[in-house]
């Protein structure tokens, strides 16, 4: 399997446009699926460089990875307000986005999310040749097989995206999440496209613009042979403009 790796710690954080490409997939077949990848939205007109532009996210593992890190974030803001408004500092730092107490939904979204798009294959060997650990679907699970591990998610704070929720009488602001599954390979995961990217830190991180795309619907039934390989070599990631690293 040919995979596209992305090393974010390299990158550089700079200014993007947000408005990315979403696609969504073209199903022959109900048991061996043969994957067509559609693009909606001129995907034709993005480079690989603009695919891999650096951005900066959040990714969280789990819920209390985001609320300590959230945390940490508030009493930091806390005391910098503190030195601003005594004159110590010229400029406090920026109010954290995600708040501790929106990180149980928050991750509930990211959950959810993995839940509903998430392929599925009828044999272990077939969602292990996709390159990602694997694990048996849920008891309960609209459809049984075998399906890539949920390996975190990415969230955007600076985009605009976002709903609001009520749990226990209590107002949460929950951000788009974009889950992303574990690779084969420690210290890294791989997005529902195919792409590969270098991920041992949470909280703030650097990570290539692919990592904000909203992931394609899943396929229907069993088995899904392919899908994920298939959408990086043969469809999404192919239909980008060449700039000397990729593309066609």
């Amino acid at each position: 399997m040919t995979k596209q790796e992305d090393e974010p710690k390299d990158l550089q954080p700079r200014k993007i446009n947000r408005n990315i490409v979403y696609a969504s997939l073209g199903i022959a077949g109900f048991l061996v699926l043969p994957v067509v990848l559609v693009a909606i939205i001129n995907n034709a007109d993005m480079t690989e460089e603009e695919v891999n532009a650096p951005i900066d996210v959040m990714f969280y593992q789990t819920t209390a990875q985001c609320e300590a890190d959230t945390k940490k974030q508030q009493d930091e803001y806390a005391v910098s307000l503190k030195k601003y408004q005594a004159g110590q500092i010229a400029q406090p730092l920026t109010a954290p986005t995600i708040q501790t107490k929106d990180c149980a939904a928050q991750m509930q979204a990211a959950q959810a999310e993995y839940n509903k798009t998430a392929p599925v294959y009828a044999s272990l060997a077939e969602c292990q040749a996709e390159g990602v650990k694997c694990e048996p679907t849920p008891a309960g699970a609209p459809i049984a097989g075998y399906r890539p591990i949920y390996g975190g998610t990415y969230i955007d704070p600076d985009d605009a995206n976002h709903t609001s929720t009520n749990s226990g009488g209590s107002h949460h602001r929950v951000y788009d999440t974009h889950s992303v599954y574990l690779s084969s390979t420690p210290g890294r995961v791989v997005t529902p496209y195919g792409r590969e990217i270098a991920q041992t830190n949470t909280g703030r991180v650097i990570a290539p613009q692919h990592s904000s795309f909203a992931a394609p619907s899943r396929p229907i039934g069993t088995s899904a042979n392919g899908t994920i390989r298939g959408r990086s070599s043969q469809g999404f990631g192919s239909s980008f403009k060449s700039t000397g690293s990729g593309g066609k």
